[in-house]
């Protein structure tokens, strides 16, 4: 399929870190322990309706290799833009920055990754024109002001979306004006759907002149994405475009059109299945079929086992009670506590409180008594050895 460049003035960012470590690895070939690696180029975003783990979710791939995704929210935000662009019949793709790390803990290895996507806002993601079917379309770059676009304000206001922003297609023609000393200079004119809209800085237009004269020399109209900015009171319009020295040779070669039409707009669009699990999504199955497989061993029979073994544990087989060997002793203070314990009751008839001392020491002594001369359980093979 063919591309279509989405617009590019915002950042999102991508889930990367959990399951594409070997995808990623081989986006980098090699990674080093503690040397930071950054990949920057384009990146396709793939819709997945099938997706078992997040139903509806946005993948982020190089070339082949699925590197991450977006998150279940910013999925929801650009799921319908998205599958807009699949449905048509075109490849979404966006300015991806990806970094990664490899970090060692214990002797153990790791990577730690981070994705950056470089996308506009859902709102912002078309232009609110067509590009003309004769035009090239200039990569998008830094903004540059359009000048005396207050001049125009009345037809802006009228294009200007209720949100108050919107991306559009901007024409750009270079023509030539003669100054008051008779010096000739180029002048880059901004058009909107064929209707003025302003003009580029000087600065600029010596730049980018050259360009659009090469374009217009092979029948070709150059144009550049904008952005309009404003409310009732005052509004601005900018060009994004690359300064003429980093427009890359390709476009030279190849004088692309990357604003394609897409289907008129929809509450829904229907895409293919297209998950296709990386290896971690793989082991993230076997994962959670482990988990569930262990959650129900306990909480059936092993559980079950469990009570039954802390049921019997006093009368194991493998065990018998034998009788305390301070037995005597055992028997002697409970005597004693008793006769402290009588003591005592008497005593509260004429000294109260030393009678309540001598309830309390008798009824210790008792206890104490009573826990010397418990039978002690001993495991056969532990008695059997002591015995020998």
């Amino acid at each position: 399929m063919a591309d279509y460049a989405l617009g590019d003035r915002g950042s999102v960012e991508v889930v990367t870190n959990d399951f594409y470590d070997a995808e990623i690895l081989q986006v980098f070939e090699e990674l080093q322990v503690d040397r930071e690696r950054i990949w920057n180029g384009e990146a396709r975003l793939v819709p997945e309706p099938d997706n078992p783990y997040e139903p509806n979710s946005i993948a982020v791939y190089i070339d082949d290799f699925k590197v991450g995704r977006l998150s279940p929210e910013d999925s929801a935000l650009y799921w319908k833009p998205i599958t807009r662009v699949v449905a048509s019949g075109y490849d979404a793709i966006a300015h991806l920055q990806l970094s990664a790390v490899l970090r060692r803990v214990s002797n153990e290895n790791s990577i730690e990754s981070r994705g950056v996507l470089s996308l506009s806002a859902p709102s912002s993601l078309f232009p609110l024109n067509q590009a003309p079917v004769q035009a090239t379309l200039l990569p998008q770059g830094p903004s540059m002001k359009v000048l005396d676009e207050k001049d125009y304000s009345e037809y802006l206001h009228g294009i200007l979306p209720p949100s108050g922003e919107g991306r559009v297609i901007l024409a750009l023609e270079a023509n030539q004006l003669k100054l008051a000393d008779g010096a000739v200079v180029d002048s880059v004119e901004v058009f909107h759907d064929r209707k003025r809209v302003g003009r580029l800085s000087t600065q600029m237009s010596l730049q980018l002149a050259p360009v659009i004269r090469y374009a217009f020399e092979r029948n070709k109209l150059t144009s550049a994405w904008g952005t309009i900015r404003g409310n009732s009171l005052e509004l601005s319009l900018t060009v994004q475009a690359v300064r003429a020295a980093d427009i890359p040779q390709e476009w030279f070669e190849e004088l692309p059109n990357n604003v394609p039409d897409l289907l008129p707009v929809s509450d829904s669009y229907e895409v293919p299945p297209a998950f296709e699990p990386t290896e971690g999504e793989l082991n993230r199955a076997a994962a959670t079929k482990k988990k569930r497989g262990l959650v129900g061993s306990l909480t059936g029979s092993h559980a079950a086992g469990q009570q039954t073994q802390a049921a019997d544990a006093n009368d194991a087989p493998g065990s018998h009670r034998v009788a305390s060997p301070d037995r005597r002793l055992a028997i002697l203070l409970g005597v004693i506590g008793a006769l402290i314990l009588l003591a005592g009751i008497f005593l509260c008839f004429w000294q109260p409180l030393l009678g309540v001392v001598a309830i309390v020491l008798g009824v210790s002594v008792a206890f104490m008594a009573l826990y010397m001369g418990r039978d002690v359980p001993v495991e056969n093979s532990s008695y059997e050895e002591a015995s020998v």
